[in-house]
């Protein structure tokens, strides 16, 4: 008697686990057919990034322009300065820090606030490389699980001799499996790529906040460069910053680094650039 009653209480806990693998089916080809076209969306905003990276990502042009606002700002001229911040548009990341840095100087007006952005924007590139990072484990697993839902039917119908039930279900098993393992691929490589640009991102930004707030005196800047910040814009010539260096260095024998000017407040009201007041300068030595 009790040896009835758990054979039959085995064979519906098997009939439910059976029934409850057979709802599974169509939750996982739709769940499939979203990361899908979530991974064809990723991978043409990864092509975007790539062609702005490769059409207008310059080094030397990124020095040179936050060189340029660090001369303006020092000359009071904030406007000036921002309107060569925002010239780096290679990269979203970059832009959008820029934007919150520059109202951090237009209302904050804090010290610390540009070290905190970089390390947000830090996170904010893990965040963004998670969504594809989820696609190389999820689609994989929606593919195993596309195949392997479809193969207790085909199997029961090649056991009862129904070959189009087993066709039925070997097409839909094998088709997940190809569209899994395609996200998963696309997902890697869009993964891969992406954790190279957001590093390069993360230390364009650190080497401009270095310009804009480090000290003066350890930055040399050679002919060709100031040729080409000529050549961009004679109006605005940047200072020559080896030969104050070499004079700071000469004039005061201890070795102590001078304060260095940094912006934080915008001027008010409107203007060209050269009517602009005279911005407030907070200094501290680094």
């Amino acid at each position: 008697m009790h040896l009835i009653i758990a054979t039959t209480l085995a064979r519906g806990i098997e009939q439910a686990i059976y029934d409850i693998s057979r709802l599974l089916l169509y939750p996982v080809l739709i769940a499939a057919l979203f990361c899908l076209c979530w991974a064809i969306v990723e991978v043409g905003w990864f092509l975007y990034e790539l062609y702005l990276r490769l059409r207008y990502r310059d080094l030397e042009a990124l020095e040179i322009r936050a060189l340029k606002a660090r001369d303006a700002f020092a000359k009071g001229q904030p406007r000036r300065a921002y309107k060569y911040l925002q010239e780096n548009t290679y990269s979203t990341v970059v832009a959008r820090f820029l934007f919150d840095l520059i109202r951090n100087y237009q209302t904050e007006r804090l010290a610390e606030k540009p070290l905190k952005l970089l390390q947000e924007y830090e996170f904010y590139t893990v965040k963004r490389l998670e969504k594809t990072r989820i696609l190389v484990r999820v689609g994989p697993m929606l593919g195993l699980m596309g195949t392997l839902i479809p193969l207790a039917p085909a199997l029961t119908g090649l056991a009862e001799g129904n070959t189009q039930m087993l066709t039925d279900n070997l097409k839909i098993a094998f088709s997940v499996t190809v569209i899994g393992l395609l996200i998963g691929g696309l997902g890697f490589i869009v993964s891969i790529v992406r954790d190279r640009f957001y590093q390069q991102d993360i230390s364009d930004l650190e080497y401009i906040l270095e310009l804009l707030e480090g000290g003066g005196g350890r930055l040399r800047i050679g002919p060709p460069r100031r040729q080409r910040a000529d050549i961009d814009d004679a109006g605005d010539d940047l200072p020559d910053l080896t030969t104050a260096a070499a004079a700071i260095a000469a004039g005061d024998g201890s070795g102590a680094t001078p304060a260095t000017a940094v912006p934080f407040a915008p001027v008010a009201g409107g203007g060209a650039d050269s009517g602009d007041e005279p911005t407030e300068i907070i200094s501290w030595r680094p």
